[in-house]
């Protein structure tokens, strides 16, 4: 009885929920500050070439990506992806300890075959 267990954490997460590392164009992520009147304040995670006027001299006007995803929803996002990979986790660690059972049994049942095998060898042993 094999249990095959996954392994999906870390880098084989989605990518398109949760706190972002990088941004489509592969530049590292920032978190800006709203700066519209009805929403102002509210922080938010950017391409930086979409956020700063001086990349976009230096880069050029095409660098930038428009990635943009809201501080509280990219949490929320990484809060449900946690409480996921944890459920795995345990889904793992309960499979992994359904073989450790299966094995222990396995042994108990070799363990109690050679002490058979042991007596019979020692009742043959004394008509030698």
């Amino acid at each position: 009885m094999e249990i095959r267990m996954r392994m999906r954490y870390g880098k084989n997460r989605r990518h398109d929920k949760g706190v972002p590392v990088a941004c489509d164009c592969s530049a590292a992520i920032l978190v800006a500050t709203s700066r519209d009147p009805i929403i102002r304040g509210r922080l938010y995670f950017s391409c930086p070439y979409e956020i700063s006027d001086l990349c976009l001299i230096f880069k050029g006007p095409d660098r930038g990506c428009g990635f943009m995803r809201w501080w509280t929803i990219a949490l929320c996002d990484e809060f449900d992806k946690i409480k996921e990979e944890k459920n795995e986790m345990k889904q793992d660690l309960d499979a992994a300890n359904k073989r450790i059972n299966a094995q222990e049994e396995k042994i108990f049942r070799m363990e109690k075959k050679f002490e058979a095998l042991e007596k019979k060898y020692e009742s043959m042993n004394k008509y030698l």
